[in-house]
């Protein structure tokens, strides 16, 4: 049987203390290491009171790893919120809004598809792509075209500001799954690493991690340049409050595939 180490597989967590496991992001470069504290009494008879005994104490295990697959329902638990499926639909009545010239109206919903632009009451009706344009975010008034010409032609607000226009809005939105974040308290998981070693005989492992924080582990990239952005992922492992039999592992169980047995 060969030892060599290049095992790939899925990561799943599950709510603790249960044990229905579900993917919510996939971990590249995914490394552990154990948080150590040596207790060691000197040796009083020996010059310099080099160690007589000790004890090394293993208080937990710290998981880190690059989320290259990130769903929503990943970002709620690194970040302690909660996430909210909410359906698609259709303004049924048009969202009356202020205009500005060359500035973004933020929508009640992300548009999908945004069906009409005009003034207050139903006219004029406006162009998309010479009067506005359609963003994630919302919509934004472009130079250049009749609805800028009438918001140029307004009086300035007293005391200064912006010149602006109402406008009228129809328009369809998607399914959205809204992450509200750091609204929960702390919360405790168990994680499953499922693998298979490619560098050595093919042999399966599987990982239980009994109760595990799961966190950010540095910067959470929101606008990427050239590279696609990776979350920084910590999971780390205490001794399950529910195991504390002497012989028993708290933390973490392996089980590695022996390809050589029969």
């Amino acid at each position: 049987m060969l030892y060599t180490q290049l095992f790939r597989g899925r990561t799943s967590v599950a709510p603790y203390p249960s044990h229905v496991f579900e993917e919510l992001f996939k971990l590249q470069t995914t490394s552990a290491e154990p948080d150590s504290t040596e207790i060691n009494i000197p040796d009083p008879t020996r010059l310099g009171l080099p160690e007589l005994d000790g004890v090394t104490a293993n208080s937990a295990i710290n998981i880190t790893g690059e989320a290259v697959d990130f769903s929503p329902a990943g970002a709620a638990v690194l970040l302690y919120g909660s996430v909210e499926k909410v359906p698609s639909g259709t303004v049924t009545e048009p969202e009356h809004h202020d205009a500005y010239v060359d500035r973004t109206i933020r929508l009640a919903h992300i548009p999908l598809v945004v069906t009409s632009v005009t003034g207050a009451g139903g006219t004029p009706v406006y162009v998309k792509g010479v009067d506005y344009s359609v963003t994630p975010g919302g919509i934004r008034i472009l130079k250049g075209g009749t609805l800028a010409a009438a918001i140029n032609a307004t009086v300035a607000p007293v005391g200064g500001g912006l010149k602006k226009l109402p406008i009228e809005i129809d328009y369809s939105y998607p399914t959205v799954d809204v992450v509200k974040p750091f609204t929960t308290s702390r919360k405790f998981y168990r994680v499953m690493f499922e693998q298979i070693n490619e560098g050595g005989d093919g042999e399966k492992r599987r990982i239980t991690c009994f109760y595990a924080r799961i966190s950010l582990n540095g910067g959470l990239p929101l606008n990427q340049g050239t590279d696609f952005g990776t979350i920084p992922v910590q999971i780390r492992l205490l001794p399950d409050p529910e195991i504390f039999e002497p012989g028993e592992a708290a933390m973490w169980t392996w089980e590695v595939q022996d390809t050589d047995a029969a």
